[in-house]
């Protein structure tokens, strides 16, 4: 009963913010189509009549494709692969550049050189300090190289850890679920992610997409695990929930979506598996500990807790304008010293909007936010800072790359990825006829996040790549489902 009355109240909320996605998604595609220039036109055209042969040769095309492809599936997939690996080395090489926003502030204190935010920007926004930290300590460890290689080292390490997260969202789909949701899946990450220029941003946006792969796996694997590594993976949880939490705390929605789905066997998991629930507890304060203790210690960057802007701040310029980033709340909130009155004000300006708004108002409002946070396909690449990114390599072999994603998406190229956003997200209504436990968990996983972007700071897509992992399952399993439909249909027939 319990679990019904949860899937039917996630259904339905997820309904509602897939068709507004999916409407918003199909504007963005015209204005895009709109903007493309003749060449974009010619290869749209190229690319229909492709599909288009494709769908009326689909026969003989796998009666090819078994005789000919199959046995070399595994030669081809590995070419595919070399294929992609060279394509993100081109892209590190080529986009690669300084950010003048918070990845720029981020990577010139992590090098101990001033940047125009001060000091206190840390304090200000402590989920940077400890991204900074991590750069930091590689700046360090590859002997402190200037900000031209220190960049590139990271955005190879960006990419390796998105191959990686691609790879285990592969395995621990195929594992958990089933092939098709894991080949469906792995598909998506790659085409909006993999080879996208997003690993050539030293930011927490690429970074969050990989630690959600690896935090649902842990979680999944703890989930039904009967054997002793339970408590291995109990550990591991309880490390990677404080990494999530420094790095986007939004990333602990999926461990709070867990604790909603599994609330009705709550009482049961706590008396059989209650050596797991201490141990990640113990793991969680050991890390945040331990990380606190240096956080308060270190002479490298000084921290002021009492700057911290809290949940308010970012609710307060979540309600006004289009949902974003507020230059004014910022200003006036670094003015007020007072933690407590920092907090009153916020609330004050938040209720005085939301008044302003009235109700349909404030459901107008969301509707927009909602369009704004997850209709486009290129997650608002080019849409921060002022320059987004400035590239190092200024030679003709960076001419492909600048083409097509400097200073953002060539509309063309955004078109496509506008078409393939719109299937993913019909694929992932389809999702809405599933009810099992995985399903249901990333359904709230999912909607928490939506809520928690129209509630908080948003207003733009890029902040819809930290859960894009639990977008494109649910895309795999609406497209299983879908498969599944149209079978039954062909034997009635």
């Amino acid at each position: 009963m319990w679990k019904n009355s949860l899937n039917l109240i996630a259904n339905v909320l997820l309904f509602i913010l897939i068709i507004i996605t999916l409407l918003g998604g199909c504007s963005e595609l015209l204005f895009n189509i709109v903007s493309i220039s003749r060449t974009g036109v010619i290869i749209l055209d190229v690319l229909s009549l492709l599909f288009l042969m494709m769908i009326m040769f689909r026969k003989k095309l796998y009666i090819i494709y078994k005789r000919n492809i199959s046995a070399k599936i595994n030669i081809i997939f590995a070419i595919s692969l070399f294929i992609i690996g060279i394509w993100q080395l081109y892209l590190v090489l080529t986009i690669s550049g300084f950010s003048k926003w918070d990845p720029g502030n981020i990577i010139l204190q992590a090098m101990g050189k001033k940047q125009w935010a001060g000091e206190e920007y840390f304090s200000y926004y402590p989920n940077t300090y400890f991204l900074m930290l991590l750069e930091h300590m590689i700046w360090y460890l590859i002997g402190k190289p200037n900000i031209e290689t220190l960049t590139i080292v990271l955005n190879i390490l960006n990419y390796l850890l998105i191959d990686g997260g691609i790879y285990t969202l592969y395995r621990v789909s195929k594992k958990y679920i089933n092939l098709v949701v894991a080949k469906t899946a792995a598909l998506l990450s790659i085409i909006f992610i993999g080879v996208s220029p997003w690993g050539c941003l030293t930011y927490s946006d690429p970074l969050a997409f990989s630690l959600s792969i690896f935090s649902i796996s842990l979680l999944l694997s703890l989930r039904f695990s009967t054997t002793n590594r339970k408590y291995m993976y109990s550990a591991l949880i309880g490390f990677l929930m404080v990494i999530d939490y420094l790095i986007k705390p939004s990333l602990v929605i999926l461990f709070i979506a867990a604790i909603i789905v599994t609330l009705p066997l709550l009482k049961k998991l706590i008396k059989s598996d209650r050596l797991s629930i201490i141990i990640i507890a113990m793991a969680v304060m050991a890390s945040y500990g331990c990380y606190l203790a240096y956080r308060n210690n270190n002479s490298f960057v000084t921290f002021d807790s009492s700057k911290s802007f809290s949940m308010t701040h970012f609710a307060d310029m979540g309600i006004k304008n289009n949902g974003g980033y507020s230059q004014e709340d910022t200003v006036r909130d670094m003015q007020i010293l007072d933690p407590k009155e920092r907090q009153r004000a916020d609330i004050q300006d938040w209720v005085t909007e939301f008044n302003r708004k009235g109700l349909t108002g404030y459901q107008v409002f969301l509707i927009k936010k909602q369009i704004l946070n997850t209709s486009d396909a290129s997650f608002a690449w080019g849409n921060d800072g002022e320059p987004f990114i400035r590239p190092y390599c200024k030679s003709n072999f960076a001419k492909l790359s600048r083409k097509l994603f400097i200073p953002k998406y060539n509309s063309a190229l955004k078109a496509i990825n506008d078409i393939l956003w719109i299937i993913t997200l019909i694929f992932m209504l389809f999702s809405l006829c599933a009810k099992d436990w995985i399903t249901l968990l990333l359904k709230y996983v999912v909607l928490g996040f939506a809520l928690f972007l129209l509630l908080f700071e948003g207003g733009r897509s890029r902040y819809l790549i930290q859960f894009l992992p639990y977008v494109f399952l649910l895309s795999g399993i609406g497209f299983y489902k879908l498969q599944k439909i149209l079978d039954e249909r062909i034997k009635l027939v």
